[in-house]
Formats: C-alpha cells, sequence, structure tokens
C-alpha cells in the first residue's frame, strides 16, 4: 500500500513550524535547511521523559507520524482503521515500550500489541522458510537504529533467545561520515566549508545519502555542490567510503557476536540455522562479507529488507498467530504468506530487571544492581529473592528502586517503591522482595518481612540517589551457627564430605568477612551438642569437627534452639544466621517449627540446605528457612551451601541490603 505521496515507505522525520506538524517526506527535504524544526530518529528519545522538541514530547511526535500513517491508509483503503500492532526496536526498554504504546493510542488506535522488530521480521519471514526446531540470526539495520537478536521456530513458536542493540547507530551515521569526508574536501576547493550554509548542507546530505545508496552498486560515485555561485565535486570510491565507515560496521558486528553468547546455554554459529537482513541499511556493501567472515555463512536478503518489518507485524495483525494463513499484499500486488500451521511468538525480557542495593567493601557503601529477573526470561514472570536486609537500627522504611540494565546499554530507573518495617526491625532483618512482570510490560513488586512472615505496605516515590556518607556499615559483626545433621542416615563418606564442605564455607566467610566474621559449629543427632562456640579461627573449628561422628535420631528442634541461644547470648548487633545442613525429616516438626519461629522473631536468619531429593520434606524446609537450597548429594554442598550464605566462592563479599533511612 502506497502513502499519499505514493510511496511505500514513510520517513520519521517531523518538520514543527508556527504550530503546524508536517510529517514524511516533505519534512526530511527541509531537514537541514530548517534543522531548528525539524526531528528525526524519535526512536532515540523515547525513554527520556526530559526530552522535548518545539515544545513536544518523544510520545507527541510519534503519535503525529502514527496520525499520517492512520490517515494514508484510511484514503488508500476508504475506511477508517482503528486498530494497530506497533512495532519497536528489540533493545527498548520497558519506558520506551510503554511510551510507543502512548503514541499509538495518542494516535487513536486500538494498540493490540508491541511487538519487538526482529520478531515481526522473523514471523514475516519464517512462517514459509524456517522448519521446526531451526534458529535464526535477525541483523537488522534501519536509518536510525541497530538490532541483532537471535530467534527459534519451534512448536509453531517464535521464541526470542537473545537480543542486542544500539539505540544510535544506524544508516543516518554512514552518511554523515560520509557527509563530514565530503565537506572537508569541498572545504580545500572553496576555501570555506560549505556545510556552514544550511541550504548546501541540506543539499550535500541528500546528495551523500544518495552516494550512498550508489555505492551500494557502484565503484565510484560523484558529488557536486554549488557554493557562493562556484562549483566543484569530489569523487568518492568504494574503498574510501569503507574506510571511513569501518567503525560503524565494526560496531555491528561486536554486537552480533556479542548477541551469541547472550543465549542460556551459549550457541555457536553452527547452532544457528539461517542469518537474515533486515532493513534498507543492510544494502550496503559491507554488510554481507563482514557478517560472513564472523558467521561462515551467507546472509539471506530478500527484496523486502525496508518493507519486512511491516508486514510481519501485518500477518500478526492478520490474526496469523491462530492460522498461520494470510493474504498479505505489497507494492505491485504480490500475494504472500500462504502456510496453514499455527503460529504465535513468546515475549522475553528484554535486559536484566531488578533492584539497586548498598553493598560494603572495606567498611565502604557503594549502590550495585541485583538481579531479580534474569535477562531473556519467558513472560509473564514472577521471582522472589530473600537474601535483602534493612541496614540501620529503627529504619522505618526502605525503597526498591525498579532497573533495567545489562553490560552494554545505561541502567534505567523505571519506578521507585517505598515498604514500610516494622518499628522493631533491626540491620540485619531480613526482607524477602517479589517482582511480577507481565506480558504487557506491566510491573508489581511485593516485600515481606521475612521474620515476622508480614507483608509489607509498599507506596510508588520518586527515586533519589542515596547519600552513602551518611549509610552505616553493618552494625557489630556477622555470627554464624553452622547446624550439621548427624543423625545415622549421615554415616561414612556423607558425614566426611559434609563436614569438608563447611570447613570450605567457612574459610570463604573468614577471609572475606574479616574479624568481624565468627562462626559456631553445632551438631545434632540424638540431642544438640555445641562443638565450638563463635570464633574467628578456623583451627578452631577444624578441631571441633574433626572427630565428629555420627549419633542416633534427628532432633532439629534442640538444635535450632541451641543455636538461637549462641546468638541470642552475644551483644553488639549485627547480622545473626543459622545453617542448617540436614538429610532428613525432624523428629517433631512442630516442636521444629515453633523453634525456627521464635528464631525469627528474635531478628536471627535462617538458611536450610537439603541433601538428598527424596529424603528431605522441600515444602517443611522453606515453612522454617529463609533461604533453601536442595542437592541431590553430599558432593554439591560445597558448591551450594558458599551460594546459599550469598557469599561467591573464590571472591566476592556478603550483599547487605536495599536501602532506606533512619530519618
Amino acid at each position: 500500500m502506497q502513502n499519499a505521496e505514493r510511496e511505500v515507505l514513510t520517513p520519521s522525520v517531523v518538520l514543527i513550524e508556527d504550530g503546524k506538524v508536517v510529517v514524511g517526506k516533505a519534512a526530511l527535504h527541509q531537514a537541514i535547511i530548517k534543522e531548528e524544526n525539524v526531528i528525526r530518529w524519535i526512536k532515540r528519545e523515547m525513554g527520556d521523559r526530559d526530552f522535548r522538541f518545539q515544545g513536544m514530547t518523544p510520545v507527541e511526535i510519534s503519535a503525529e507520524i502514527l496520525k499520517k500513517l492512520k490517515v494514508d491508509t484510511r484514503d488508500a483503503l476508504g475506511s477508517e482503521v482503528r486498530k494497530a500492532v506497533i512495532t519497536c526496536p528489540a533493545y527498548f526498554a520497558d519506558p520506551e515500550v510503554k511510551n510507543t504504546r502512548r503514541a499509538g493510542e495518542m494516535a487513536g488506535f486500538n494498540v493490540l500489541e508491541i511487538v519487538r522488530e526482529p520478531t515481526a521480521a522473523a514471523v514475516y519471514y519464517g512462517v514459509d522458510h524456517l522448519a521446526d526446531g531451526e534458529r535464526m540470526l535477525v541483523y537488522d539495520l534501519g536509518g536510525g537504529t541497530f538490532d541483532a537478536c537471535v530467534l527459534e521456530f519451534k512448536d509453531g513458536v517464535f521464541r526470542p533467545l537473545a537480543t542486542l542493540g544500539n539505540r544510535q547507530l544506524g544508516g543516518h551515521d554512514w552518511t554523515m561520515d560520509l557527509l563530514g569526508y565530503v565537506s572537508r574536501q569541498l572545504a580545500e576547493s572553496f576555501g570555506e566549508d560549505p556545510c556552514n550554509d544550511p541550504a548546501v548542507r541540506q543539499s550535500l546530505y541528500e546528495r551523500c545519502e544518495l552516494a550512498k545508496c550508489d555505492l551500494a552498486e557502484r565503484d565510484s560515485v560523484t558529488v557536486p555542490c554549488l557554493f557562493h555561485g562556484q562549483t566543484a565535486q569530489v569523487v568518492v570510491s568504494h574503498r574510501t567510503f569503507e574506510t571511513l565507515t569501518e567503525g560503524n560496521i565494526l560496531e555491528t558486528i561486536w554486537l552480533t557476536k556479542q548477541v551469541l553468547s547472550k543465549t542460556t546455554p551459549p550457541l555457536t554459529w553452527d547452532d544457528i540455522s539461517k542469518i537474515l537482513l533486515v532493513g534498507g541499511s543492510t544494502r550496503l556493501r559491507r554488510v554481507v562479507p563482514a557478517l560472513q567472515e564472523l558467521t561462515g555463512k551467507t546472509p539471506i536478503r530478500t527484496g523486502e529488507v525496508d518493507t519486512m518489518v511491516a508486514l510481519g507485524a501485518a500477518v500478526l495483525a492478520k490474526g496469523v498467530m491462530r492460522s498461520r494463513r494470510a493474504a498479505i499484499t505489497v507494492a505491485g500486488g504480490k500475494s504472500v504468506g500462504t502456510a496453514i500451521a499455527p503460529v504465535d511468538f513468546e515475549r522475553r525480557c528484554p535486559r536484566n530487571l531488578g533492584t539497586r542495593v548498598i553493598e560494603f567493601d572495606e567498611g565502604k557503601a557503594r549502590i550495585a544492581n541485583s538481579r531479580i529477573i534474569a535477562y531473556g526470561t519467558k513472560l509473564p514472570a514472577h521471582e522472589t529473592r530473600s537474601d535483602y536486609a534493612v541496614t540501620c537500627t529503627g529504619q522505618p522504611y526502605f525503597d526498591v528502586p525498579l532497573v533495567e540494565f545489562d553490560d552494554i546499554g545505561p541502567d534505567v530507573v523505571l519506578e521507585t517503591y517505598r515498604f514500610r518495617v516494622r518499628p522493631a526491625s533491626h540491620p540485619g532483618t531480613q526482607i524477602a522482595v517479589t517482582f511480577h512482570y507481565d506480558k504487557e510490560s506491566s510491573f508489581a513488586i511485593e516485600a515481606k518481612d521475612l521474620a515476622s512472615g508480614d507483608s509489607l505496605a509498599g507506596e510508588r516515590v520518586e527515586y533519589v540517589e542515596p547519600d552513602l556518607d551518611t549509610i552505616p556499615p553493618p552494625a557489630g559483626r556477622r555470627d554464624l551457627v553452622f547446624a550439621l545433621d548427624v543423625s545415622g542416615s549421615m554415616a561414612g563418606e556423607k558425614l566426611s564430605k559434609a563436614k569438608d564442605a563447611l570447613l570450605e564455607t567457612a574459610e570463604a566467610l573468614f577471609k572475606h568477612g574479616g574479624a568481624a566474621m565468627r562462626i559456631a559449629m553445632l551438631a545434632f543427632g540424638s540431642d544438640a551438642r555445641l562443638l565450638c562456640n563463635l570464633t574467628t579461627c578456623l583451627a578452631d573449628l577444624k578441631n571441633a569437627i574433626g572427630p565428629l561422628g555420627v549419633s542416633g535420631s534427628t532432633c532439629m528442634d534442640e538444635a535450632l534452639e541451641r543455636a538461637a541461644s549462641v546468638l541470642s547470648n552475644q551483644e553488639g548487633g549485627g547480622l545473626r544466621e543459622i545453617a542448617l545442613v540436614t538429610d532428613g525429616m525432624p523428629d517433631s516438626q512442630d516442636a521444629t517449627f515453633r523453634a525456627a519461629r521464635k528464631a525469627k522473631e528474635d531478628g536471627i536468619r535462617i538458611s536450610a540446605v537439603g541433601i538428598g531429593e527424596v529424603d528431605v520434606d522441600v515444602a517443611f524446609l522453606r515453612s522454617i528457612a529463609e533461604n533453601v537450597e536442595i542437592v541431590a548429594n553430599v558432593n554439591q554442598l560445597a558448591q551450594s551451601l558458599p551460594n546459599l550464605l550469598t557469599v561467591k566462592p573464590g571472591g566476592g563479599r556478603t550483599q547487605i541490603a536495599t536501602w532506606g533511612t533512619t530519618k
């Protein structure tokens, strides 16, 4: 279908002048001569809440572009279009996706779906060309943005496996690099830079845009210029053009290489069946050989690189998600898309989703991102982390900033929730935080005080960066009691390996906790025995646990009471924990539950590792402990126990808390 200018493509360029808005080609032709009134690449600004152009927000400007498409479609079809599927770059964070939807609604559409552009292209191409189980990489280089996305087609479903992108890189950057070169050459001929004249700069930009396109087929082009009544021209070879723009290509190739390592598990190029080129800028001659060198495969370029994303959106809007049958008409009257198997696509978390916490490095507070829902998680999703704690005595609340982050783009704070804590809360009071993330990119956050089991009341607040100088380090010490099950079922090699795992974990805790870390050792079988009181010396623990053997049944309740007593008799505050290691059921579940509840009410954290997936009652352990790990056998204990205690094997430090204030 053609627009009002009788062309298939409408440039996303907007001219705002004297209260009037012009969209498309007419605006593009004035993009430089009226630079202060013309905005393009508005996608790059969709997440910036402070951005304004001629008083308009990115949402309002995007809505004007969509209104133009809506009117042109109505005029071409003879009827009003009320529903729409809208596409967006794959790397868009939550605010950008929501703003895209708002723009569609502002333009008068009922927005059925926001689809990532590589996914839309994959659906359009893949319905007829991908076999079940095949994986495809979409290399999407448009005029203003770049995406690299790996997708899998299986059981009628397109699954995005990994995505990376750069919102500041597109064909426009190739044109600008060429314009810079041409203007420098012309400045030598004219004695001054002709681009200082806006009208000449506009003309040169358009000629460089045409030259860039011509260089996809020709070995050299000539760019002429008329300036102050004089004429000059610059001959640009394809070799020169490649040299000028090689950095841009290398950026896309680096991102394409990186995206493969972000899949779980990481894929190799042997796992990728096809490389699909999407976007008009993939016609650049350097794209195909660069991808061939990287992947060892010949990329697929169809005649629809400019329109494939839109066609994919049309396929989805047509209802192919249910029937995989469509009759989509493209320029020239060609009808495409006739397969009949069902098709759908999954939505995945585009970036890590989590919160910000306070960590302490040698007593100095610093801010760190704490992941809750991982990049690539299938949506809808909900995940809980229970290793958070309040930081200050008398802290009335803590803030949970909702943050999107990865190792490529900038962090994005989406919103912040404030939760009120119990007046009696003290440093180390354990907090569980749950994130809910649905298919429509809507979030919900819950928090619970694990000591009391109470759900905490929350409210939205403005994000404020904490003053780290006012946040004290963890008060006092970190005291931990290991409580090891030595009932009869632990006999032999199982007990020996369990003792080794406890000592390895203790060594790591001492290494990274220093003098503030104290550990006690307790064993329970027929009774509970304190083998070693709180100490900072690993040798004390080794001497205490060395001769330990098995003894009878499993008095877990007595073990928890004895461990709590050790921790309650200490002064100086700090974090107090019990690490329970068991391979069976307690003699009395009721008594054990009461002992655990009493310990948690006293502010003591309980963690538990269950050895053996069959013998351990997982539900019961989770009812008494904040953090639970289940290992298939004792050989896995040496890895799971340090993780459970939030100490990374071989390095790292204890994560302390989300933040709040004492004021």
